[in-house]
């Protein structure tokens, strides 16, 4: 359901790139009972980009996340969100240490861009509706399981395990 960017100008490595995806997708699906197969993370290499701040040319390391706004989801829950993923940045690409400026996160931009849509060839919820919409659709996401689709398997086992997602 959520996108999240992550632009960097420093190399990231696999265990990077796969530490920071898993923190963004625990950060996201615990804040909003969202199931881990709907979050979805992007790394893009700003190395060769060209991005300007303040009317300079800089080098930029930022995460860009596009969510659903509304329901219940207020400012207070995306600033904790933003925080939040920005921590995750510091502890994984950064080891909870200083770092050299070329390191640091220079932003988080939360945007409730995200109106309407489908993801695995199901409609989205409203924001807030995720528990119904998940009730409504655990028979289907049952019966792709058992006919072997490994990402419902771990849906349906992950929806078994967490209370916040039990139908």
């Amino acid at each position: 359901m959520p996108l999240y960017e992550i632009e960097h100008s420093i190399p990231l490595d696999k265990s990077q790139r796969d530490d920071l995806a898993q923190a963004i997708t625990h950060i996201h699906t615990r804040k909003f009972a969202t199931p881990s197969l709907f979050v979805n993370v992007r790394f893009i290499d700003a190395s060769t980009q060209h991005n300007y701040v303040a009317g300079k040319e800089r080098a930029i390391n930022r995460i860009m996340a596009y969510v659903r706004a509304g329901g219940t989801r207020t400012t207070a829950d995306f600033d904790d969100l933003s925080q939040r993923v920005s921590d995750a940045w510091g502890k994984v690409v950064n080891k909870n240490g200083e770092s050299p400026k070329e390191r640091q996160l220079n932003a988080v931009f939360v945007l409730g861009a995200i109106t309407t849509g489908t993801e695995n060839g199901f409609l989205l919820p409203r924001a807030g509706e995720d528990a119904s919409w998940l009730k409504a659709n655990a028979p289907k996401f049952e019966e792709l399981a058992k006919q072997g689709d490994g990402d419902f398997a771990e849906l349906v086992e992950e929806m078994r395990s967490r209370d916040d997602l039990a139908v």
